[in-house]
């Protein structure tokens, strides 16, 4: 079936979907600002409404996006910037005021629902890992404090990368070096209802497999049985990179005797351009996993793991950001160019 962008994320959001302790399963899109002609608030919210996209991911909490997305009703995750961590997590103080500012002045119009403290911070931030939790905890006294710590959940977005052993799922357990950080963690999204918090890249699996993953397996192509990955010890048959990572995080979990927290997906996504050495950086591929991808999380299918428990969902991103550095690839994961024109039109295939 092949149906416009619009109509795709109008099909979103009427689906009655459910998803174990975190309310309703969803498809949000992550909004980045590496952007030369950065539109915009008012005209990002526009293209928003447009689209009927009802949750949003930033990676900040700028307050002009804010102001814009009052009384929209679009639910919002507000994020601490890496470069703020350390401030935050060594003041109560401190963290108490970031409330204040980015989220106190904001509420109830605008309809913030989770704080993203960090990002990658054990990959990208190691130093300021020791200090990640108690950030947390600061940002949460603050919130109970305000009274909203109920309607507001905190957590902190990981790299898959923090997951060794990924397959089979498994045996896939959390680095080690950062017990220290997972455990306090972990303790505190099942004491608050939060989620663990996962990015999961299966273009950057595939890029790095070297022809072990094939690119169906990424792109949740269809398999032929004989072609889908078996995990030996639970016999669990996996048809897609995406599955099997998160399985991955649930077992992780599991090693360390966490069983009842959710995961959520707060980047996934796929670039429609790339250099030489990205061959499979296309529109056409970009087109096909996050089509995929949206209809997997919807239709409510779950992982081998905890089938019918579905994954809510970001995808990276609502524009290209032709600010980034790297490779051509980095430029290159929005749905949409800076003037608003998407940079393809999304369709899903079978069933929906």
């Amino acid at each position: 079936m092949f149906i416009t962008f619009m109509a795709v994320l109008l099909l979103f959001f009427m689906l009655p979907l459910s998803i174990s302790a975190s309310g309703d399963a969803f498809i949000g899109v992550n909004i980045g600002s590496d952007i030369s002609d950065m539109p915009g608030s008012t005209e990002i919210v526009s293209l928003l409404k447009a689209q009927s996209i009802q949750h949003v991911r930033l990676y900040d909490a700028d307050r002009a996006l804010l102001l814009a997305l009052a009384n929209t009703g679009i639910r919002v995750t507000v994020s601490v910037p890496n470069d703020q961590l350390l401030g935050i997590g060594q003041s109560n103080a401190t963290a108490a005021n970031w409330v204040t500012r980015n989220v106190i002045a904001h509420v109830p119009a605008t309809n913030i629902t989770a704080i993203c403290v960090g990002s990658e911070v054990l990959t990208t931030l190691p130093n300021a890992a020791p200090i990640i939790v108690s950030a947390i905890n600061f940002i949460h006294s603050a919130l109970v404090a305000a009274n909203l710590d109920q309607q507001i959940k905190i957590s902190s977005p990981h790299s898959s990368s923090i997951i060794l052993d990924s397959f089979p799922p498994s045996q896939a357990f959390f680095n080690r070096t950062w017990n220290p950080v997972m455990v306090p963690m972990l303790k505190f999204l099942q004491s608050t209802g939060s989620y663990l918090m996962l990015n999961v890249y299966p273009y950057y699996d595939y890029q790095q497999s070297n022809g072990v993953i094939p690119l169906d397996y990424a792109l949740f192509r269809p398999l032929p049985p004989n072609k889908e990955a078996v995990d030996s010890n639970t016999l669990l048959h996996y048809t897609n990179v995406f599955d099997a990572v998160v399985d991955a995080a649930y077992f992780a979990m599991s090693d360390l005797n966490f069983t009842n927290i959710p995961i959520m997906v707060t980047e996934s996504g796929w670039p429609s351009k790339g250099d030489s050495s990205e061959s499979d950086a296309t529109v056409d591929n970009a087109n096909t996993y996050n089509s995929n991808l949206i209809r997997h999380v919807l239709n409510n299918t779950g992982t081998p793991k905890h089938p019918g428990i579905a994954v809510s969902t970001y995808i990276y991103e609502l524009y290209n950001e032709d600010l980034r550095s790297g490779p051509v690839s980095e430029k290159n994961w929005g749905l949409f160019y800076a003037n608003g024109e998407p940079v393809y039109t999304l369709h899903l295939t079978g069933s929906t």
